[in-house]
């Protein structure tokens, strides 16, 4: 009876899966796009509402209720000389009514929604129509990005709670004594959720059934060019399909927020996007089925572990996390090649990955300008610069899967993550580290570095396993497949107190590391130093031995096989690689590296939390990397400068009041729309390099790359 409890109990969150699931199919027809920042147009659209409805002065950033914020930022900050020069800043909040009435909250809030979505088609999966896979997928990674850095600056970091309207509240009694249980009381709005996803999914599928606006969506689907030879724009179709699809998003936001907050809607995307593959990414009906079964499945599995039989180290959240994991693996392992592929005109340059001709005389420039730093402003800067070194390694890893092997990976920081924890926890003998701790973590006591390469280990098994499905899938597919997977690792295994340790869901205390004798944590004991300087150069050589290493795999023949993989597989097998080990080696590689920044990261902080690895962090790390250049080690460095906390932002933020880190994720999100659509994702390091040379040859009166020719074509996309 639990069980069957736990399966009706279930269909409320399976109802928000099964409308941002339609929803996801919707914006695929009629672009060929998998959104992943659905989620987050459910969460703004959540908080417009809320703060529509609320009563002056109880939320937001406003001093009353009644207003909406349009979803941009000032650009104009009011600091410094800019204050004194009085220009009109950019429009934000605009004040509708206080108090008012449901419907027109709710018109209001589904007409934000609908312009968010004209927004990303036109202003960024539009000119990306032609662009490589992996530009988009950056691409709806920046719009969420910045969709959470817009919300964050306009509502506060404050999260909300609202009791609901209409029959969606949380304020009326209960179903008592649900299926004749006597201890089971069944949320009234819950069967209401679960017909009104039914009833829109129906309405959804009959207009695209039936009408000729559905019609001309499917002809587009299949054939652009046919549908374009009837007379019909695939552009315009395109733009109103996201309208309706973030229309959808915003539906099952405002509806769903009597159970959640807005934030937590963000990564409901996963679940979102396992119910879309359970209709193919083609099936209304079979999305909001799949959705409805998801919840199911998931309250039937937390349900189940109230049995006494349930092991102890497979925690509630766990389970909750890895239903939509199973399902996205299941379906894509088994039915991804039936999935649609929508057709393009081109598929798109990808961005070049030069080899480095000289690279010792530039690590060894970094090298020399990092000991300074670290030893002549150390009261200063020292912190932020261990930041960035921990930054640049996490981001070698994506530069050695992403812009080498062209796997679209997004799990590379929670693999980080879990090389800490298990550090930490194979480090540990059961006593306070340090008179401050909260929490033990008992372990086996083992030698730093034997733990440290415990803990390398664990992320690179754990990275080959997550890369088992790359054999079968590739592109979009296998970046759904990572999103997933983040959102497991970290409830599964870095709050698993079993596995991890009695702290491991609050604050894990890390060892004080010495390696061969000598103290390399980033906390002096003695003089409660943080950043100590023994850690920031054991960072540098480790940063700095992991830099020659990627610019030397790119150089030798491994390097040349993973661009080999990365332009055409079937190109490259036919020329003797084996894409199937090239591909688990790359995986291995990119692991290895962020099992070691996972190692930096312990050593550096007193304690270590999981919302350090959280998928937002991991998302912006991709962000910067591509937007610094995701084919280049010096594209690594940049964006490890410019992240949240590296050198460049934190300077920012020092030297311009008013600049946060939300508006520098922001600004980070339109930069890394930018450079895909303009650069093909060469980003800024490859953009320098190219304009320099441009200047040293037009002084010198000879054409640029003249050397690099021959490179570049060997490494282009061709068709087999």
């Amino acid at each position: 009876m639990e069980l069957i409890f736990g399966l009706f109990a279930g269909l409320a969150a399976g109802s928000v899966f099964a409308l941002l699931g339609a929803g996801l199919v919707i914006a695929y027809r009629g672009s060929g796009v998998i959104n992943f920042a659905h989620g987050s147009v459910a969460a703004y659209a959540a908080f417009t509402w809320d703060e529509l409805r609320d009563m002056p002065g109880e939320t937001g950033i406003g001093n009353e209720g009644g207003s909406i914020y349009l979803p941009w930022f000032d650009p104009i900050p009011e600091w410094g000389f800019l204050k004194a020069l009085h220009i009109n800043n950019l429009p934000v909040e605009i004040h509708i009514m206080t108090d008012p009435p449901a419907w027109l909250a709710m018109i209001i809030t589904l007409a934000m929604s609908a312009f968010i979505g004209l927004l990303m088609h036109f202003l960024v999966f539009r000119p990306l129509r032609n662009s490589p896979m992996l530009a988009k997928v950056v691409g709806s990674v920046g719009i969420m990005l910045y969709l959470q850095a817009v919300a964050l600056l306009n509502f506060g970091a404050a999260n909300r709670a609202d009791d609901g309207f209409w029959v969606f509240n949380s304020t009326s009694e209960p179903i008592a004594n649900f299926i004749g249980m006597d201890d089971k009381n069944l949320p009234r709005s819950t069967p209401y959720l679960a017909l009104a996803a039914i009833i829109i999914g129906a309405a959804a599928w009959a207009i695209y059934r039936y009408t000729r606006f559905g019609l001309a969506t499917r002809a587009a689907d299949e054939n652009e060019k046919g549908a374009t030879l009837l007379g019909y724009s695939p552009q315009f179709l395109a733009g109103l399909n996201w309208v309706i699809s973030s229309v959808l998003a915003g539906l099952a936001g405002v509806i769903f927020l009597h159970k959640t907050m807005p934030n937590q809607l963000n990564l409901y995307v996963v679940s979102a996007l396992a119910a879309a593959l359970v209709g193919g990414l083609t099936s209304i009906p079979g999305a909001i089925l799949g959705g409805l079964g998801l919840g199911a499945f998931a309250s039937m599995g937390v349900s189940a572990t109230s049995y006494s039989w349930w092991p102890e180290w497979l925690p509630v959240d766990g389970v909750r996390a890895f239903a939509p994991v199973l399902v996205v693996i299941l379906v894509l392992y088994f039915r991804g090649h039936k999935l649609p592929i929508r057709g393009t005109v081109g598929l798109g340059r990808q961005p070049r990955a030069p080899a480095t001709k000289h690279p010792m005389v530039g690590v060894g420039v970094g090298v020399a300008i990092a000991l300074v730093m670290s030893n002549i402003f150390i009261s200063k800067w020292e912190s932020t610069l261990t930041m960035t070194l921990v930054a640049i390694l996490a981001m070698l890893s994506l530069v050695v899967l992403l812009g080498f092997l062209g796997q679209i990976s997004l799990v590379q920081w929670t693999l980080a993550g879990v090389s800490s924890f298990v550090l930490i926890r194979l480090a540990s003998d059961g006593t306070k580290v340090r008179p401050m701790d909260f929490f033990v973590v008992w372990g086996p006591d083992l030698p730093d570095p034997i733990a440290a390469l415990g803990g390398v280990i664990a992320a690179v098994l754990l990275g080959l396993l997550i890369g088992i499905p790359a054999l079968r899938i590739r592109g979009v597919q296998l970046a759904v497949v990572t999103l997933a997977a983040i959102v497991a690792i970290e409830d599964l295994l870095m709050r698993n107190r079993p596995l991890m340790g009695t702290a491991a869901h609050t604050m894990n205390p890390t060892p004080k590391p010495k390696w061969f004798g000598q103290y390399v944590g980033a906390l002096d004991e003695q003089s409660n130093q943080t950043d100590y300087w023994k850690y920031t150069v054991f960072a540098i050589i480790v940063v700095a031995l992991a830099g020659i290493f990627v610019v030397n795999l790119r150089r030798g023949i491994i390097g040349r096989r993973f661009l080999a993989i990365r332009s055409n597989e079937r190109a490259a097998a036919a020329a003797g690689v084996n894409v199937a080990r090239t591909k688990m080696l790359g995986f291995g590689v990119s692991s290895f590296l962020a099992g070691l920044a996972g190692m930096l990261v312990a050593y550096k902080m007193p304690m270590v939390t999981s919302e350090f690895f959280s998928p937002f962090v991991g998302l912006a790390m991709i962000a910067f990397v591509y937007l610094g250049g995701i084919t280049t080690v010096w594209g690594a460095v940049l964006g490890g400068m410019l992240v949240g906390g590296g050198l460049l932002s934190e300077f920012g933020s020092l030297h311009f009041e008013g600049i946060t880190q939300a508006y520098i994720n922001a600004v980070g999100g339109i930069g890394l729309v930018v450079n895909a659509v303009l650069t093909s994702g060469e980003g800024i390091s490859l953009t320098i390099t190219n304009q320099a040379k441009a200047l040293v040859a037009t002084m010198r009166g000879t054409t640029p790359n003249e050397g690099e020719k021959e490179e570049v074509v060997s490494t282009e996309e061709v068709n087999v």
